[in-house]
């Protein structure tokens, strides 16, 4: 669910039928991982070599032969069982507690430390873990330049961090063969940041809404409508490799083109009243729903390269947001975190109203304890 950030004077496609047409074009390619720099790059270290290994940023023979990999290692997975673990986890977490600051305890710690366990990484690796997965998120898609990442050094050090607890689960000392790591590496990156800005965007439009009705839609309604009306990943980019149509907009080799899937996702001729919260837009009893279908919300791609990490984002976002409902919000005022592609709440609190009279506060409960 991860995306390119925009570059300067790319063209911009916003309809959803130009959208889709060059998601379904193989004229149309994902732009290159950066080059890496001028020092020797060893398979399985830092985040030069991961860019250079995951399927996300390969194109032809090799994106299909990595993205397999990855496949292979998310089809072997039980989503009713990840759904479970993550609405487990997440009702441990709001559980006695008036206050709860989502973002940093739920959010990415929840979906990325479950799906880390359910790859491979021992139990008591799973919070480190988690901390290298994030860092690595913050770092993926940036420059490789030394002075254009602050978090490169640890970023770096995350890999190893996972490669190490991987290595762990093998047998000691074994180290994880460079394929494997970056199979999960790709999987839990992409997992990282867009399942807690779906978490957290979703939480943020349905604590809103009166109680009654909220509780009446199926979660996976509310996720989807959340997709469209607040999508967390706005933005991905293609690469024209010949003279080429996108859709009704001619296109010449080389060019640069910005999918705006948050404005596809709002086009009225496919959304009637498109700037509305509506989850009946998806209820089965008057949508039919499936990747492809002329009104989908795009929300995991579409085409040649659907995110192949679908039904595990929604189990485990499903899981968490089930076990919020009922609770409301703390605060309305939501910051968001700086980013040109990701919507991602910075904070976001949710209150238990069975617990409002208690005096705990979270802003200050979470600055002083930090994250568990």
């Amino acid at each position: 669910m991860t995306a390119d950030p925009p570059a300067g004077q790319d063209r911009r496609l916003t309809r959803h039928a130009d959208v889709r047409a060059v998601l379904a074009d193989p004229r149309f390619l994902v732009p290159a991982a950066p080059a890496a720099q001028p020092v020797a790059v060893r398979p399985g270290t830092g985040m030069a070599w991961l860019r250079g290994a995951v399927s996300r940023f390969s194109n032809g023979a090799e994106h299909t032969r990595r993205r397999a990999r990855a496949v292979g290692l998310l089809d072997a997975l039980d989503p009713a069982r990840l759904r479970r673990e993550a609405y487990d986890r997440t009702r441990a977490e709001l559980a006695g507690q008036a206050r709860v600051e989502v973002m940093t305890r739920i959010a990415r710690r929840v979906p990325v430390g479950v799906l880390a366990t359910r790859l491979g990484v021992p139990e008591e690796w799973r919070e480190e873990v988690v901390a290298a997965v994030t860092a690595m998120a913050a770092a993926y898609h940036l420059p490789l330049a030394a002075d254009a990442s602050p978090t490169g050094d640890a970023a770096d050090a995350a890999v190893g961090v996972l490669g190490a607890a991987l290595g762990v689960a093998l047998g000691e000392g074994e180290a994880p063969e460079p394929g494997l790591l970056a199979a999960v590496a790709g999987v839990l990156i992409q997992a990282c940041d867009a399942t807690a800005g779906l978490v957290g965007n979703a939480l943020a439009a349905v604590t809103r809404m009166p109680a009654d009705p909220a509780l009446r839609w199926p979660v996976e309604v509310l996720l989807a409508e959340t997709l469209r009306w607040d999508p967390p990943v706005r933005l991905t980019r293609r690469v024209a490799a010949e003279d080429a149509m996108a859709g009704t907009v001619p296109v010449p080799a080389g060019a640069v083109l910005v999918l705006d899937l948050a404005a596809a996702k709002r086009d009225p001729e496919v959304f009637p009243d498109p700037h509305r919260f509506d989850p009946s837009r998806f209820d089965p009893a008057r949508f039919r729903q499936g990747r492809g279908g002329g009104g989908g919300h795009l929300g995991f791609g579409d085409g040649l390269r659907p995110c192949p990490g679908e039904r595990a984002a929604l189990a485990l976002a499903a899981g968490i947001v089930e076990a919020a409902l009922g609770h409301r919000l703390a605060d309305p005022e939501i910051p968001y975190e700086p980013s040109p592609n990701l919507r991602v709440p910075a904070r976001l609190c949710l209150q238990d109203p069975e617990r409002l009279q208690a005096p705990t506060n979270c802003r200050t409960r979470e600055s002083a304890e930090g994250p568990r």
